[in-house]
């Protein structure tokens, strides 16, 4: 239970560990060193998380646990739907105590499952912030991309980037970090233990973005991509007519023709083309890529 409530609600800003905040970082404006001191505190309390997170989900990437779950420290976690309400839910790691409140949701449509969140989390009864964003499952073809925002004393930080584990207790991560809007930073780790991240490591991996003038989505591999053309049926971009390029999501160029569906790669784009229409006839389980890259009707 202890493990998993460091997974559970330190989870909920896990990709904090990659904002670059120790003391040589910088930025457009020049965060003041009580921000890189706030940021620091952070990285150390969501240290151990994603491990912890994948110990506690299930093969559709649902958490596979009984609630209501007590925390350690006082508080609950309750269930009702596919919501979770996170109570007052207290936990001490590093001799720091953490109080979480908030909610937590996990939606399913076909191969994606998608866990979205909003909660206040405060340090040691003095630092406060606030965290909302979403951690998107492809669980066919095993991916994983991760958007969320947090203000933490009083600017905004967005983290966008994708995540693999290597299943030997270490991970592959890309990132990308905005700062109150503006693109700040770009990074990597590569067969790193994310529960054993050191200030130095997360300078290492950063480097100053190289995209600045990026005008739809910082990105670091396709499926992200996929996502932001989903949020807005409104546009010209579609999950099959989109990719990652240069670290920004771009349309493809010389995209199939594809009359009645839409052009495609894998299976899941056609699902996600699916799910962007109720009314017609393609559906989530009833569709897939065919040989000549369109989406089409499974016979």
């Amino acid at each position: 239970m202890q493990n998993f409530l460091k997974g559970f609600v330190l989870m909920l800003s896990v990709f904090f560990l990659l904002n670059c905040s120790s003391s040589s970082s910088s930025s457009p404006d020049d965060p003041t060193p009580t921000t890189d001191e706030d940021l620091a505190t952070f990285i150390k309390w969501v240290g151990h998380a994603w491990d912890d997170v994948v110990a506690s989900l299930d093969a559709s990437k649902n958490f596979d646990l009984d609630f209501p779950v007590a925390c350690e420290g006082g508080g609950t976690l309750d269930l009702e739907g596919s919501e979770i309400t996170i109570n007052d839910c207290v936990e001490t790691d590093g001799g720091a105590t953490y109080t979480a409140r908030g909610t937590y949701a996990v939606t399913e449509s076909g191969s994606l499952t998608t866990h979205e969140w909003e909660q206040d989390v405060i340090v040691d009864d003095d630092i406060t912030f606030t965290s909302t964003g979403s951690i998107s499952f492809n669980t066919t073809d095993d991916l994983i991309a991760y958007d969320f925002s947090a203000v933490f004393s009083g600017e905004t930080i967005r983290v966008t980037g994708i995540v693999s584990d290597n299943g030997d207790g270490t991970s592959d991560v890309t990132f990308s970090v905005l700062l109150d809007g503006e693109a700040w930073q770009d990074g990597s780790f590569d067969d790193d233990d994310l529960d054993a991240l050191t200030d130095d490591g997360v300078d290492t991996a950063c480097t100053d973005d190289d995209d600045p003038d990026c005008s739809t989505l910082d990105c670091s591999g396709d499926f992200e991509c996929q996502l932001f053309a989903d949020d807005d049926a409104t546009d010209e971009f579609e999950t099959g007519n989109i990719e990652c390029a240069s670290g920004c999501c771009a349309l493809i160029e010389d995209v199939s023709e594809c009359p009645g569906s839409s052009p495609c790669t894998t299976d899941f784009q056609c699902q996600l083309f699916a799910d962007d229409d109720a009314t017609d006839e393609f559906e989530t389980d009833n569709v897939e890529c065919a040989d000549d890259g369109c989406c089409a009707l499974t016979e």
